[in-house]
C-alpha cells in the first residue's frame, strides 16, 4: 500500500525530522526573526495560529 502522504515514507520522515527547525523549533525558522517583529506582543491574549506548522 502506498503513503497517504510524504510524511508517511520513512525515508523522508527520517531526513525530515533531522530538519534545523524540527530539531530547534522556532529558533531554527530562518523567517522567524522577521515574523517576530511583525507580530504585536500576545502575552495574556487568545491566539488562534491557524497556520499548518510543524510539531
Amino acid at each position: 500500500m502506498a503513503p497517504q502522504n510524504i510524511y508517511d515514507d520513512p525515508d523522508f520522515l527520517a531526513g525530515y525530522v533531522t530538519l534545523n527547525r524540527q530539531v530547534h523549533g522556532l529558533d531554527g525558522a530562518p523567517e522567524w526573526p522577521e515574523l517576530e517583529r511583525m507580530v504585536n506582543d500576545v502575552a495574556g491574549l487568545r491566539v488562534v495560529d491557524l497556520g499548518c506548522g510543524f510539531r
